[in-house]
């Protein structure tokens, strides 16, 4: 996971996120399906998916895959699932944008998580990447909460589900592209911190 900056919460989301967030939970709770509600006739999920991309550099933001379309869909991410809590469904804080593969995740939670652009998120204090494998792992030089944190994590979003191969590929194209900027391949941490590997 990668850190990054969320950008400033768009005005339409800030004016009607809880008021909206109710109406979802009244909703769900008669039986009615998720769907994204409307601004200016255009559903909202349409309108911040430029706006969640760009805070990425259109990458993935819990495996940093790209790019996510194709082979995946565009999708937005629900850190806390708007299932198990249906008010959070359009708090700006609660949403990614994300890949197939790691919203696979649907209804699963644990307060442990972590969350890419909170300000205390510093990937060496919770991860570490093993070479050899490809697999992104608990740094086990850290206190054991935050290595907790690291594993519920990992098995939340799936990072280690068919990533490490692709890793380990993206690390050799890389290895002979290196003038090209970091934020055209997917992976960037994993690349970044190879040292040339």
């Amino acid at each position: 996971m990668r850190k990054f900056q969320r950008a400033e919460e768009p005005d339409y989301l800030a004016a009607n996120w809880e008021a909206w967030g109710i109406d979802w939970e009244k909703r769900k709770a008669a039986g009615a399906p998720f769907y994204w509600l409307q601004v200016a006739g255009e559903p909202v999920n349409q309108k911040l998916l430029p706006v969640l991309k760009q805070q990425t550099q259109d990458h993935c933001s819990f495996c940093d895959n790209y790019p996510v379309s194709p082979p995946s869909i565009d999708t937005i991410e629900h850190f806390r699932p708007k299932a198990r809590f249906p008010r959070e469904a359009y708090r700006w804080t609660n949403l990614y944008f994300c890949c197939n593969w790691c919203q696979r995740k649907n209804d699963e939670f644990d307060e442990a998580a972590l969350q890419p652009d909170f300000d205390d998120y510093q990937f060496d204090q919770y991860f570490r990447w093993d070479y050899t494998r490809g697999t992104i792992e608990a740094n086990e030089r850290s206190r054991p909460e935050d290595q907790h944190r690291a594993r519920v994590t990992i098995a939340l979003y799936r990072l280690n589900d068919g990533h490490p191969s692709l890793r380990k590929q993206w690390l050799k194209r890389h290895s002979k592209l290196k003038d090209e900027p970091v934020d055209e391949f997917p992976y960037r941490s994993y690349l970044e911190s190879s040292g040339g590997r």
